[in-house]
């Protein structure tokens, strides 16, 4: 690929176009393998200091495994692109059973040290999966059907919130704090199974079948990549997407805490709000995306975005019932946006999906880190005006970006 390689026209019908592949045939494997491994990022949050006891470490020392697997997301643009080298299934079968290995190293020694080996394993799990998944996706599902399709996989991220975070309670409470950890290998080998042998093949666009002797020719294809202009305008508005979120999401429960005295309880109703939130804005993908566009529906999601940050304050000074509509929204209009986003993220060079896919991840944790700082320094003033009122504005400059940079993509 060079600078001026010819990216896929969405408006047109691709020249490797995937053949139909059945939804149902997709979906069952896919989704219970990514509701796995999200479930093991949901869990850590709520339970961290039930994990802690069980290390017999500090709180704080427990909060450093949470880093090992952000800094795990670091390797994307390495691990990334090996979907496309050597094959979308192969590594959605080495991520699960990276999963798996991550799990039993936890649960079987039950140490710091092993733990974090297992934590950093858990990253590195979910950098060689996702994107592989949303590459295979690519492959599979054509282009006007597809931001269904995405939409009902990412349905796992909410189904890891009501039904494993409630699971991993039930198992802990009656089995101890390693009972779930060895129920998540049990299903990491069943997803990695069912990967491997229920999973229709799909023909990889460009074809391309490589060794690891091949892996200067990745790093050159990665270089290629980021000075791709359309991919570039892809990352400069992921960035401003999530840095939208982020500024005003890091303080929102001490934000709520303050504003109304809530107890724990309460805050975890606010929790029980995101997570509705979630799942309505990703049937609403699977409703709408297609029909309006992809790059129409991201665009409309930030702006809406934008509109209910702003509103946010307002809505506070009706009381709580208000704050917790105002939040639903928020999370609503940036849940509609980003996977809208997704689906144009794996059609922009058609051959390197994986590998865009892997700067998509990198770059969300660069702005979720840059959010998460920049949140913390603005909640110096402790007003929300200030943090909703930043975040609308990297939403409006996300929305211009890529209205008007990605014009070529329906």
């Amino acid at each position: 690929m060079t600078h001026s390689e010819p990216v896929c026209d969405a408006k047109s019908t691709p020249s490797t176009a995937p053949d139909p592949v059945p939804f149902g045939s997709i979906l069952p494997a896919i989704l219970l393998s990514r509701t796995v491994i999200n479930t093991s990022s949901r869990v850590v949050y709520p339970f961290l200091p039930v994990i802690a006891r069980g290390l017999d470490i500090s709180i704080a020392s427990a909060s450093v495994l949470l880093t090992l697997r952000f800094v795990a997301g670091l390797a994307a643009p390495i691990l990334g692109p090996l979907a496309d080298r050597f094959g979308r299934r192969r590594m959605m079968v080495i991520g699960l059973l990276v999963f798996v290995l991550a799990g039993v190293t936890l649960a079987g020694a039950g140490t710091l040290a092993a733990a974090a080996i297992a934590f950093t394993l858990y990253g590195l799990a979910k950098v060689l999966y996702d994107p592989a998944v949303h590459a295979y996706l690519g492959d599979t599902v054509p282009y006007e059907r597809r931001a269904r399709v995405v939409g009902a996989v990412e349905l796992s991220w909410s189904a890891a919130w009501f039904l494993g975070v409630p699971a991993f309670g039930f198992l802990i409470e009656g089995f101890g704090w390693r009972a779930p950890w060895a129920v998540l290998i049990a299903l990491g080998l069943l997803g990695a199974w069912l990967t491997h042998t229920r999973l229709p093949p799909a023909t990889q666009a460009g074809g391309q079948k490589s060794t690891f002797s091949d892996i200067p020719a990745m790093l050159r294809d990665w270089w290629q990549l980021v000075r791709h202009l359309p991919v570039i305008v892809l990352l400069a508005a992921n960035l401003f997407l999530v840095l939208a979120i982020e500024i005003p999401f890091i303080v929102y429960g001490a934000w709520l805490e303050t504003a109304f005295a809530l107890s724990l309880s309460t805050l975890g109703l606010a929790s029980t709000v995101v997570g509705v939130a979630e799942m309505a804005a990703e049937f609403s993908i699977m409703a709408f995306t297609d029909r309006l566009g992809k790059r129409r529906s991201v665009v409309a999601g930030l702006i809406g975005l934008a509109a209910c940050l702003v509103a946010l304050p307002r809505l506070a000074s009706m009381g709580l019932a208000g704050a917790l509509v105002g939040v639903a929204s928020i999370m609503f209009c940036f849940e509609f946006a980003v996977v809208s986003l997704l689906p144009m993220a794996t059609e922009i060079v058609a051959s390197k999906r994986s590998s865009v896919f892997s700067l998509v991840v990198v770059i969300s944790s660069l702005g979720r880190t840059l959010g998460s700082a920049l949140g913390g320094w603005l909640w110096r003033w402790e007003t929300i005006e200030l943090n909703a009122g930043i975040g609308a504005l990297c939403a409006l400059a996300a929305a211009l970006i890529l209205g008007f940079g990605l014009r070529r993509y329906r």
